[in-house]
């Protein structure tokens, strides 16, 4: 597998920005050859008209859908987000809300798939809230929102069902 497609496969799954610094240590490839394939790529994403692209910020990149497909990917998350949420979706609040916080990793781990997607609908929906983690950068914390528990009618995360059990 060729450079680009290591860091186009990582950007996809990640789901969140990545730093050179990262990148550079999963591919085990040098800082210069990822920043130079990420031009590359990114610049190929754009000529081919193809329908994601990649951002650079504060020296993090992420993958996302191209601008031209804004009214597309609206129309989608109008419908995710409007509708009822699917087993997946409460499989991963029910580990935020009785887990959190917690990281993206840890959800992974315990349902067994990549949970990047279902997180966002999530965050989207306003169920759950993220920060940075304060012994690691770059790694985000999840815990539930204050409008899921307006949502439930509670008052704290303690009042959700063997709330206590589950902790003990």
């Amino acid at each position: 597998m060729d450079i680009k497609s290591k860091i186009e496969s990582l950007l996809f799954a990640a789901g969140e920005p990545l730093s050179l610094q990262k990148l550079t240590k999963l591919t085990g490839e040098s800082e210069t050859k990822i920043k130079e394939a990420l031009e590359i790529l990114s610049e190929e994403l754009k000529s081919q008209a193809r329908g994601i692209r990649i951002l650079s910020h504060n020296g993090e990149w992420l993958m996302v859908t191209a601008p031209e497909a804004a009214p597309l990917v609206q129309k989608l998350k109008k419908e995710v987000f409007e509708g009822d949420l699917t087993n997946a979706s409460q499989e991963t609040l029910a580990i935020i809300a009785y887990r959190g916080p917690v990281t993206r990793t840890e959800i992974n781990e315990i349902r067994g798939v990549e949970s990047s997607y279902t997180i966002n609908q999530l965050l989207g929906r306003g169920l759950v809230e993220r920060f940075y983690h304060p012994q690691r950068p770059h790694t985000f914390l999840y815990q539930i929102s204050f409008a899921f528990l307006q949502h439930l009618g509670i008052h704290s995360v303690e009042e959700l069902p063997q709330y206590g059990e589950f902790k003990k």
